[in-house]
């Protein structure tokens, strides 16, 4: 029995939220259970700007650019290619 599967519109552009990606909304999430964590006042203004200061980061990278910055650090794995601290590689 074959299952059912939601095709995006638009296979090139990334899963947004009104007009937050997907990388936007967990970094507003982890800070806003960081300052339920922490419950101090002075956290409260890092909801706000930590993900306001990612976002103007992330526009002035090339698309793509958090997912090799996580697969550089070792955090997310590429199927088919090569670890990171590789330097050489032979198809």
């Amino acid at each position: 029995m074959s299952r059912r599967v939601r095709v995006p519109r638009y296979l090139h552009k990334p899963i947004q939220i009104l007009w937050f990606d997907v990388e936007d909304i967990a970094l507003i999430v982890v800070m806003y259970v960081l300052w339920l964590v922490i419950d101090r006042w002075w956290v409260l203004p890092a909801v706000v700007l930590v993900p306001y200061w990612f976002r103007e980061l992330k526009l002035r990278k090339p698309r793509g650019y958090l997912r090799h910055l996580l697969y550089q650090f070792g955090f997310e794995r590429l199927r088919g290619y090569p670890p990171p601290a590789s330097r050489e590689f032979r198809e």
